[in-house]
């Protein structure tokens, strides 16, 4: 019995057919099928995945619900209880990499890379308001204005980037 196939693993019961057979939902291993996919695209969304992970953990727990107590039944259930610890630990890793993701995309305003990109810009926007013909004076107040306001917005814009 694999991992993937604990939904079709089960025994049916008669109720329990004729339901599935007007609803069709999806199956836990379909859910795993798309977390494997999700986790293939960098970008995907923590989020889905968590939620996706919880939808093959409930599928899970509503099987076990469903199983009587004969000896195959109980057999069944210790090995879905099995395939919960799984979800649970790949769960766990999802939070992690989310949170390190989350860390690595953060700026350090005090840094050298950082300092070096604001020096590149400004050079550019210096060397763009030269390119346009400006007078000495004209480029002075420009970059006065620029200045007061970056100072007045810095703050803000710090705030905005923190996670």
């Amino acid at each position: 019995m694999s991992t993937e196939n604990f939904d079709k693993s089960l025994p049916e019961r008669q109720a329990e057919a004729e339901r599935e057979e007007r609803i069709q939902r999806p199956t836990a291993s379909t859910a795993l099928e798309l977390i494997r996919t999700k986790l293939e695209d960098p970008n995907y969304d923590a989020h889905e995945l968590m939620r996706l992970t919880t939808f093959a953990m409930a599928t899970l727990m509503t099987r076990m619900h469903r199983l009587g107590c004969t000896v195959e039944e109980v057999y069944i259930r210790r090995h879905l209880a099995k395939c919960i610890e799984p979800l649970r630990a790949l769960e766990r890793s999802i939070i992690e990499t989310d949170r390190l993701r989350k860390r690595a995309d953060g700026i350090y305003w005090e840094g050298e890379a950082i300092r070096h990109l604001s020096a590149t810009m400004v050079g550019w926007f210096v060397e763009a308001l030269a390119q346009a013909k400006l007078t000495e004076f004209e480029r002075d107040i420009v970059m006065r204005n620029y200045r007061d306001l970056a100072a007045a917005n810095e703050a803000q814009l710090r705030r905005e980037t923190e996670r």
